[in-house]
């Protein structure tokens, strides 16, 4: 299942579940899926900020796995949203929900859905997604001998983004 039905079924799962987008570890948020007359609370670069920083605090509290177990989400209470995300494989379900949401009983049942699908996921992004000038970049590194890892980290993409990408342009 690709990222974009992934968001879709998400979203799905709840009335109260305003937005649901798949991201990856640097922030880059993509296949969202929003519910219809929404309002959007944060304007302008803010929901950008908000994804890398939540994407950075994720794979921070990610080190405590081993004394504390595996990290099942992260979550933000505010007074207008409950905000919340989860991680799947390589990336990140975010999602944002409407304040009155039980947050334990849509969380339990977000992540009995993700454990239900997870073998079937494909979540990483298109390459249409990244601009001509970003994929000419990614293969002049290939070609020059550098890294598929040292490529995603230097651009900001997830490795398998790279892997994509490179194989796209062979």
């Amino acid at each position: 299942m690709r990222a974009e039905q992934f968001s879709k079924n998400i979203l799905a799962l709840d009335p109260m579940i305003r937005l649901a987008g798949v991201m990856e570890k640097s922030g880059h948020l993509y296949a969202v899926s929003q519910r219809e007359g929404i309002e959007e609370h944060l304007k302008g670069r803010n929901p950008e900020i908000s994804y890398t920083q939540s994407a950075y605090i994720v794979d921070l509290r990610k080190m405590f796995s081993q004394e504390l177990g595996r990290l099942k989400t992260v979550a933000y209470v505010y007074d207008k949203v409950k905000l919340a995300n989860f991680p799947v494989k390589d990336h990140l379900l975010v999602i944002s929900a409407e304040p009155a949401v039980k947050v334990d009983d849509l969380y339990e049942k977000i992540l009995t859905y993700i454990a239900s699908v997870e073998n079937e996921l494909s979540l990483y992004p298109p390459g249409n997604i990244v601009n001509p000038e970003k994929k000419e970049i990614v293969w002049n590194l290939h070609h020059s001998g550098i890294s598929e890892d040292l490529i995603a980290e230097q651009l900001d993409l997830d490795v398998n983004t790279v892997k994509i990408l490179i194989a796209e342009n062979k």
